[in-house]
């Protein structure tokens, strides 16, 4: 395996030049999200190329990794990849749109295939041995350690090989044509301005009062913007734990340079000030606005609509069950368990029950109709088919 580290613009020229001549490339990303610094961050790109294994480094000053978008935007070259919705996402939010994708994931999940790590499908598809030491490592390190570049070269360096296999069991299970369409959707994937610090969540109200809920928000704002700041993780900076505690407890700013789960950088009195006027302002806001110090945050829902939820999930489940899950039996003995449950997740029968179609691939559609008539399943009616 020839593994080249690209960390200059000269040497990324030539890697790009050799790149736009080739119709097929493996790729993968390592980043870092909010593990080592703050924010959603790419540390390293590998590319796999006419058997050689490209490292570019991002984080170098003397490379400008934009240079390589457009390789990745070319529609003339497929990409070789595996479970690339992470990765998918933070390109996107660089400005960069791949397409052109083959997804190993996608393969594997449609030829039954149980979900595994990418190196346990290569030790069990070729037969290979691969490093998984450094899965976890700190990616912004630099130099990257000798095993760190052996693992990032892996990712990409075998893909193109399982590709292979993998595409003659899907011609000689006729399921290359679901394959595609399946990885098609990739180019029609946009998630700009999707948000990808969301440290705000729903089940962080659970036992906070109304009151307690309004001034803990407005502490993880603070909490926020301090760990931009100092470029580290939200949770390297104050722990969630000892917001609650600012919260509840008096005096419980004192001490404030003892205190354990505080960032170092924020262990002074400038800090502790501005944490007690934004104490001090959000409690007379909660106050203002009404805020109960009793109710908690997290409302049951009133009767009427609990009911109305109940019922709803009970439809759901009667109809999973009347019309689908037949379907998915058949699907399961005919392509196997794995494949069935890929088709027709969970997730799946509960958008087709709400009407939510749209997003179906055409693939899934026409097997689930075969199979429903088949079956004797009235669903046309949740697929809006028309007779010709």
């Amino acid at each position: 395996m020839n593994i080249h580290f690209i960390d200059s613009d000269q040497e990324l020229t030539d890697c790009i030049s050799t790149l736009e001549n080739c119709k097929e490339i493996s790729i993968d990303l390592e980043f870092d999200k909010n593990r080592y610094r703050y924010g959603f961050n790419l540390c390293l790109m590998q590319i796999c190329a006419a058997g050689e294994c490209l490292l570019v480094d991002p984080l170098s000053d003397r490379i400008r990794i934009k240079r390589l978008f457009p390789v990745l935007e070319s529609e003339k070259i497929q990409k070789i990849v595996f479970a690339f919705g992470e990765d998918l996402r933070l390109l996107h939010s660089l400005g960069c749109y791949p397409k052109n994708i083959y997804d190993l994931s996608i393969a594997t999940s449609l030829l039954n295939y149980p979900q595994k790590s990418l190196a346990d499908y290569i030790s069990d598809i070729l037969n290979k041995t691969t490093v998984n030491s450094s899965q976890q490592s700190d990616w912004y390190r630099r130099p990257l350690s000798e095993n760190q570049k052996l693992y990032a070269a892996q990712d990409v360096f075998y893909l193109k090989q399982m590709k292979k296999v993998l595409e003659q069991q899907a011609q000689s299970k006729n399921v290359s044509d679901w394959i595609e369409e399946e990885n098609s959707t990739y180019d029609e994937l946009d998630y700009t301005g999707l948000t990808n610090n969301n440290f705000i969540k729903e089940k962080d109200k659970d036992d906070l009062t109304e009151h307690e809920w309004y001034i803990f928000r407005k502490l993880l704002e603070f909490r926020e913007e301090t760990a931009r700041q100092f470029n580290k993780p939200s949770y390297q900076v104050l722990k969630k734990e000892l917001l609650v505690d600012i919260i509840r407890q008096k005096n419980s700013l004192q001490n404030w340079t003892e205190k354990r789960g505080i960032f170092r950088g924020i262990k002074n009195k400038s800090y502790k000030n501005q944490l007690q006027d934004l104490l001090e302002k959000s409690r007379r806001e909660a106050g203002e606005l009404g805020l109960s110090k009793t109710a908690p945050a997290d409302k049951p829902l009133p009767p009427e609509e609990l009911a109305a939820e109940r019922e709803e999930r009970s439809k759901i489940n009667r109809l999973k069950q009347k019309l689908f899950k037949p379907i998915k039996v058949r699907i399961a003995e005919d392509y196997g368990k794995e494949t069935a449950s890929y088709i027709l997740s969970n997730r799946i029968m509960a958008n087709l029950i709400a009407g939510d179609i749209d997003e179906l691939e055409n693939y899934k559609r026409s097997l689930i109709i075969n199979y429903a008539k088949e079956l004797g399943l009235d669903i046309d009616r949740l697929l809006q088919v028309v007779d010709n």
